[in-house]
């Protein structure tokens, strides 16, 4: 019932908003602005952790509530750059400790919020990857990509991950040509 109820009111948002004209452009995430240093990521949001890895220099913020989905938070400047080029949530469900997730229907979520706020998708395809059912929805901007993706479990439909990636596209902006 909560599902039916939540959906409901999601779709009647997405009514309310379909006049709205979505943003010709996307500098960024929250209070992430593309170009913008770790350092200044620090003073935005609180930082739970930081790690390394052969590419990139990844913060990993305080997990944010979107609706009501609570998505883990990581920004990333690659290495030789302090310029923040990409933000990553996702959340993970049917696991022991994030069964509070209701999985697939938080995609359905977001997606409807994603489209609200951004419009159309440029791409929508649905694949199997690995013995995963894999759902990938892309918009697109001059100077940012955004990836809203559902891994899924064939033989477990409730296990699985969601993914939203916002991405710099625009190398310019970033100093990196």
């Amino acid at each position: 019932m909560k599902t039916a109820a939540r959906l409901g009111v999601l779709i009647a948002f997405a009514v309310a908003l379909s006049g709205q004209i979505p943003p010709k452009d996307v500098d960024g995430w929250g209070k992430i602005k593309w170009g913008m240093t770790l350092a200044e990521a620090r003073s935005a949001y609180t930082v739970e952790k930081t790690e390394t890895n052969d590419y990139w220099t990844l913060l990993t913020l305080e997990p944010i509530k979107i609706d009501d989905i609570q998505m883990s938070v990581s920004v990333g400047a690659k290495h030789g750059t302090e310029k923040i080029s990409k933000v990553k949530l996702w959340l993970y469900f049917g696991l022991a400790d994030s069964a509070k997730f209701s999985g697939p229907q938080d995609f359905d979520t977001l997606k409807t919020l994603l489209i609200a706020k951004y419009g159309a998708p440029a791409n929508d395809e649905t694949k199997r990857e690995d013995g995963d059912r894999v759902k990938t929805i892309l918009w697109t901007f001059p100077s940012t990509s955004i990836v809203l993706m559902l891994k899924q479990s064939e033989t477990s439909p409730n296990l699985g991950a969601i993914y939203l990636d916002y991405a710099a596209s625009d190398k310019k902006a970033l100093d990196l040509v």
